[in-house]
């Protein structure tokens, strides 16, 4: 696969949250223009006459929608706008999506497939926005990603123009440039200092979210609830390994969509298998055990849940929203297996360095010990030596020489004759 920058393209420093915007609102669109249109008894726009031929579907305001956006990104700048025009195309997605039915069958809006379709392109778009990432200039190399960086940086500096930049901000624009031998670069920087600095604005939402993600991620470390959700896994997954296959009792004359049902049966058996082997290591070796738990509902959340909601429609949210709860529970369990394996890496590395430590300065010590005490007349009669050396080596038959070698050899005390 070829890098972005060979068609032109280079990644966005601030595309993640659009992007998830631009997700979260189409789901939420096609959610409620489900329930909206169950509850009305699917209302017809243009004319109460039901054989009347004129219609206005929603897929042309979602279509409208979509237009505005993009006119307003292409036309006009602005963190502001850039967010609203997210909220604004996300909207238009989901009710263009919403009636894909239409467009690939005969059958019309209820068409069965369009469900797990609908489901299938917002599984895309989330690991998309789930893979963007807003700090490094991705895959690209050399020249490619220093032009990444420079691009990412005027990006935020371009924000910064108009209302002024976090200290946040401030410092990922920095990090960007510093260090890099581009003259854009240095100069980039140098207008980085002229910009103004701000508070973040808290949005009125914002305080509620982030309480309830701390009391989410809470429970989720707390060990009973995580011995909870892997029972319920293992049950859950059960049972619905069990529904699918009740459903399939009667053959393909008694099931509308017999070939997404098999496959939905196979997918569940594997999600199953992989829940039961994650209890049987679940001793033995936790992080295997969670690993397996996150396959099995990854696999569950990507080809099982398009085709359960093939099956079942849009009652199947409900399955979704149990996997999706699963999966944080067992991601916030292996973050926090890895933290404690790593802490406990850093502490065995930190007893084995000061062990090393002790032992080399205790190995000279005695080493320095033993050689001083081998030497016979103590450490005070080490640096005699040379002289007792040279005084041996030149030693006559005069008496006062035999004496003086004695003596300083430590050889005992002689007698006056």
């Amino acid at each position: 696969m070829k890098p972005l920058t060979s068609i032109g393209a280079r990644r966005s420093a601030t595309s993640a949250p659009l992007l998830r915007l631009f997700v979260m609102s189409g789901i939420l669109t096609v959610l409620l223009t489900r329930a909206f249109l169950a509850l009305a008894g699917y209302p017809k726009l243009g004319s109460k006459d039901p054989d009347a031929t004129v219609h206005i579907s929603h897929m042309l305001w979602g279509g409208l929608l979509m237009a505005v956006s993009q006119v307003a990104l292409l036309g006009l700048a602005g963190r502001r706008l850039r967010t609203a025009a997210a909220a604004v195309g996300g909207i238009g997605f989901g009710l263009f999506i919403d009636q894909v039915g239409k467009q690939v069958s005969n059958e019309g809006y209820l068409y069965a497939p369009a469900a797990g379709l609908i489901y299938l392109s917002f599984a895309v778009l989330v690991v998309i926005a789930w893979r963007a990432d807003d700090g490094a200039p991705g895959g690209d190399r050399g020249d490619g990603a220093e032009a990444t960086r420079s691009s990412q940086a005027a990006e935020l500096l371009l924000h910064g123009v108009e209302d002024g930049l976090t200290a946040a901000e401030t410092a990922r624009a920095r990090e960007l440039l510093e260090g890099s031998p581009r003259e854009t670069d240095r100069a980039l920087l140098r207008t980085l200092g002229t910009l103004p600095l701000r508070e973040p604005r808290p949005a009125a939402w914002r305080g509620t979210w982030d309480a309830l993600s701390g009391r989410l991620g809470g429970l989720a470390d707390r060990a009973g609830v995580v011995r909870a959700a892997v029972v319920l896994a293992v049950l859950f997954g059960f049972l619905r390994l069990g529904r699918l296959a009740a459903s399939g009792l009667g053959g393909p004359e008694s099931e509308r969509e017999w070939n997404a049902l098999v496959v939905a049966l196979a997918c569940a058996t594997v999600t199953w298998g992989l829940y039961v082997y994650a209890v049987r290591k679940l001793r033995r070796d936790r992080r295997a055990a969670f690993r397996a738990l996150r396959t099995g509902v990854l696999i569950d959340l990507l080809p099982g849940q398009v085709l359960n909601f093939t099956i079942h429609q849009f009652s199947a949210v409900q399955d979704l929203l149990l996997d999706v709860l699963l999966l944080a529970v067992v991601t916030a369990e292996l973050r926090r297996i890895a933290v404690a394996e790593g802490t406990e890496r850093a502490e065995r590395a930190g007893r084995a360095g000061t062990a090393g430590t002790a032992g080399t300065a205790g190995t000279a010590g005695t080493a320095g010990t033993a050689g001083t005490a081998g030497r016979p007349g103590g450490s005070a009669r080490a640096d005699l030596r040379p002289d007792t050396t040279r005084d041996a080596r030149h030693a006559t038959n005069d008496p006062r020489h035999l004496i003086k070698v004695r003596a300083t050899s430590g050889a005992g005390d002689v007698p006056a004759s």
